[in-house]
Order: C-alpha cells, then structure tokens, then sequence
C-alpha cells in the first residue's frame, strides 16, 4: 500500500533535497570477479524521522509472500522512490554505467520471521534479477536504520554450480516441504549466514547505523542474520531498513 503522509516526517519523504547528505563519500568496495559494492555512510541527513515515520506507520506494515521478503514492508510512495532514483543518476551513475532511468520502487521493511517460520527459498540467499537483458542494468540498495550491528548487515554469494543447476535448486526449493527443504540443504531452518553445499559466502558487509548499499541485482545476498532470536517488530529496535529497485539503460560503448 502507499502510504499518506501526514505527520511530523513527511518532510523527508515530500522535500527530496532534504533526503539525502550531500558530504557522504561513496566507498568502491570489491566483491569478487569483478562486481563490488558502494557504500555510503552518513547517507541520509535524517534517518531517525524515518524511524520515527516508520513507528507511525507501524499497522501499514505488511507480510507480502509474492516476493520472499522473512518480514513486513510497506511502500515508501512514489514521491520518495523518484528522490531515491534521482540521487542514484546524479551521484552513482558512473559506477554502473548508467544513461536513463527506466523505473524504480522503495520500501521501507522490518525482518521478523523467526527459523521455523522460514519459506525454504527465505533459507538461502537470493538476487533480484536473474540477469538483465543487454544494454539495461538493474541496481538493488538497501540502507540501515537501526544501530545494532549484531543484527545483521549484508553478506555476497558465489554459486559452486552452473546456472542452469542453480535455476533448477530455486525451483525446486520453491515449492518443497520444510522436511525436503532440510534434507536437501542438510541442515535445520535458519538465515544464510555462512558458505553450504550450493553457496559459497564471498564478502560480509557490517551494519552500521545510517549506512547504504548499492550493488548489481543480478548478484546473489543475503541478510547476515547469526542471532534470529534478536528479531523484533518494533520500528525502534527491530533490523529496519530502506530497500531500492532501480532499473537503467547503460551507456553504448
């Protein structure tokens, strides 16, 4: 749902030159074979009227099963997903070799579900795209608005089989049973925290307060999540989080 925006936040979401700081540095990070990892801390001018946006807006909050996400989210409106696109081509473009926009979304989420609770895709690490057709780019950010690293930040993956064996491992996880799930993955429920039989763990990113992330959609991560048990629901404590979908045409060479 989109959200209307009412009280003492929504100048963050209705002034986008209020968004975003414009001292932050942008950190090249690399992964592996080549792809890597912008980070930005200090990335927003007031992260806390977010929390604070988002404590208001706590029952919008909702569990959508259509894209995997182990939380709920609520949709940050359009308002605030051009701002987002808009910093993207002025400040990052070169770095992922954009030329136009073609589209973006945001949302706000809250990671909730606890081991048990856990879709057995929920228990592997995930891209946004498969691939992207030539000439366009897909670029996925997320940015932490909570100040307790144990809660997680951002791990990279590396498949250990062809694409084609990894398709068919999502597809077949897609719709199996807690119990198949288990044996296929030779392990009980829980979040993808290190290297398994499929994934092989390649980069961990920390949390930090205020710290966003942009990297290829295409390329397999996960929420570093060890200690699920410290998941909550409240805006002010739980692992919460802006999370960005930019679709670009690339630059002819």
């Amino acid at each position: 749902m989109t959200l209307s925006l009412g009280d003492a936040a929504a100048y963050v979401v209705n002034n986008p030159s209020t968004l975003f700081n414009p001292h932050a540095v942008v950190q090249r990070l690399p992964l592996f074979d080549g792809h890597y990892c912008l980070v930005i801390d200090d990335f927003l001018r007031e992260p806390q009227a977010l929390v604070d946006f988002a404590q208001r807006h706590r029952p919008a909050f909702r569990y959508d099963s259509d894209n995997y996400f182990p939380g709920v989210e609520i949709n940050m409106g359009r308002q605030f997903a051009l701002a987002l696109e808009q910093f993207f081509m002025l400040q990052l473009r070169p770095y992922f070799q954009a030329r136009r926009q073609l589209g973006v979304a945001c949302r706000m989420s809250m990671t909730t579900l606890q081991p048990p609770q856990l879709h057995p895709l929920q228990r592997l690490c995930h891209r946004d795209a498969e691939s992207s057709s030539p000439g366009l780019g897909i670029a996925a950010a997320v940015v932490y608005l909570f100040d307790r690293p144990e809660l997680g930040g951002t791990s990279f993956y590396q498949p250990k089989f062809s694409v084609d064996e990894t398709r068919q491992l999502l597809t077949e996880l897609q719709h199996a049973s807690a119990q198949v799930c288990n044996e296929k993955l030779q392990a009980q429920p829980a979040y993808l925290h290190t290297s398994n039989a499929y994934f092989d763990l390649m980069h961990t990113i920390e949390a930090k307060w205020n710290r966003a992330l942009f990297y290829e959609g295409t390329i397999f991560h996960a929420a570093q999540i060890a200690q699920p048990e410290l998941l909550e629901d409240d805006p002010a404590t739980a692992r919460l989080a802006l999370n960005g979908f930019l679709k670009f045409k690339k630059q002819a060479f």
